[in-house]
């Protein structure tokens, strides 16, 4: 059986829920795949070495790869494996396309080839929100993607990566972010009167930023502008600095089954509109009065 790994850093959870997918495809292929969160750090049990194969998967941050995601793969052992990366971004802009190059030289001097990169759009955690329609869209897209990648990572496939320099200009440029976020991000502040001291955004910071002592929450200097904290505050109580007017909070519908309204059909045909939207199996319509 062959083996894979999927060193994924998800934000605010986008990433993850694609590499999920993929997870699903790669084990209907006959893979066994392990998900290694980034922040649980590398060890000699989820080593690259131990895989057939393995990926990095990450969000774009500003053109490039999140900070702890570089730190990350520089902690792993010389190889001579072929990889795959897997990214999301809010958008689909060329501009995206050499995020990757950090990884790959730190990679490539180990003794890895990059093989292809997989990019998917997810719905923004900054900038603005997108619609329901636009999210449902994009993850029908993801779905649709995922078997085709999922393939090239079991077979030992190769796309063709090609950047143009303007690409690369933009990525390089945008570096400035990861030394950027370090400030900005000991700017963030929570409005203690919205404040429900619940610890999530303590807990859940990737990267262990932010402390609370009972009174006053603080922000270190190691911030990766992944906005966990407050995409995922449930009262909305924090601010994150000059990037306030782009901050978006709370979760998108991604994936969920549209729950049947009764109220919306009329009442002689309410049952079988319920057999038929709640069912699982084959899509004949008279299957449920088969099995009854």
């Amino acid at each position: 059986m062959k083996s894979v790994g999927i060193y994924c850093f998800s934000a605010t959870g986008n990433t993850l829920r694609v590499c999920n997918l993929i997870k699903e495809q790669l084990s209907g292929l006959g893979a066994e795949v392990k998900i290694i969160k980034v922040e649980d750090g590398l060890n000699e049990e989820n080593s690259p070495l131990l895989f057939d194969a393995f990926a990095v998967a990450y969000p774009v941050h500003g053109f490039n790869a999140p900070q702890n995601v570089i730190d990350f793969v520089k902690q792993f052992p010389q190889g001579s494996k072929g990889y795959y990366i897997i990214k999301s971004s809010g958008e689909p802009a060329p501009a995206n396309r050499d995020s990757s190059h950090q990884i790959v030289n730190i990679l490539g001097k180990k003794g890895y080839e990059l093989m292809d990169e997989f990019h998917y759009v997810m719905p923004y955690n900054m900038i603005f929100r997108h619609s329901q329609d636009m999210v449902d869209m994009m993850w029908k897209r993801a779905a649709e993607a995922a078997p085709y990648d999922a393939k090239e990572i079991f077979e030992g496939g190769r796309g063709e990566i090609k950047q143009k320099l303007r690409h690369k200009f933009i990525s390089r440029l945008f570096t400035v972010e990861h030394g950027g976020m370090r400030i900005i991000g000991r700017g963030f502040k929570v409005d203690m009167e919205k404040c429900i001291k619940c610890g999530k955004c303590v807990k859940n910071c990737p990267v262990h930023n932010i402390t609370f002592d009972g009174e006053k929450f603080t922000f270190g200097k190691k911030c990766l502008g992944c906005v966990r904290c407050s995409f995922n505050c449930p009262v909305n109580a924090i601010k994150i600095s000059i990037l306030e007017g782009w901050k978006v909070n709370g979760p998108y519908k991604i994936g969920e089954q549209k729950e049947y309204d009764e109220s919306k059909v009329c009442r002689y045909c309410n049952k079988s509109y319920k057999q038929y939207f709640t069912r699982t199996g084959g899509n004949s319509i008279y299957s449920a009065d088969k099995a009854e």
